[in-house]
């Protein structure tokens, strides 16, 4: 499951809104498209159950330990400007 983007009490509804698409957008789609695509391909890989296995207990390992990243702060957004 991917993770989302926790609401920041220090901006507006709109505010928050707009930084859900855009962490939509940029990081949520083409992870999706990414975890299809191996899904969709995996039949097709010559490599054997147990390297499968491996990789499959690795990345779930990752996303575990992304649950600290708390997403986008208000400095970022007033950082361009």
């Amino acid at each position: 499951m991917i993770q989302k983007r926790e609401f920041n009490p220090e901006l507006s509804l709109v505010g928050n809104l707009l930084l859900d698409i855009v962490d939509y957008r940029e990081r949520v789609v083409p992870l999706a498209n990414d975890l299809a695509l191996l899904d969709a391909t995996r039949k097709y890989q010559r490599v054997s159950v147990d390297e499968l296995e491996r990789e499959r207990n690795e990345f779930i390992n990752q996303m575990g330990s992304s649950k600290g990243d708390k997403g986008y702060s208000s400095g970022e957004i007033t950082e361009g400007k």
